[in-house]
């Protein structure tokens, strides 16, 4: 697998809670990099499948209501 360097700057606290931890776990930088790089990702394309699939869901609720409003016609056509 090919790699690239990225360069980031954190703010210090996190540095220091992120190097807590990696001592604890006896883990490299990046291996937890690249896993909160790749959980991130994970929950980025979770939101945006959640969106298409409310739009979806949206787009077939308004097919419903207009019939619910021809079905409603319908019925005020019957009593003349």
């Amino acid at each position: 697998m090919q790699r690239r360097t990225l360069v980031s700057s954190i703010p210090l606290a996190l540095a220091e809670k992120l190097d807590a931890v990696i001592e604890q776990m006896d883990v490299t930088h990046d291996q937890i990099v690249c896993e909160a790089i790749a959980a991130w990702i994970d929950g980025e394309e979770q939101r945006r499948l959640m969106t298409l699939r409310t739009l979806v869901y949206a787009s077939s609720m308004a097919v419903e209501g207009h019939r619910v409003i021809d079905w409603a016609d319908s019925l005020s056509a019957d009593r003349h």
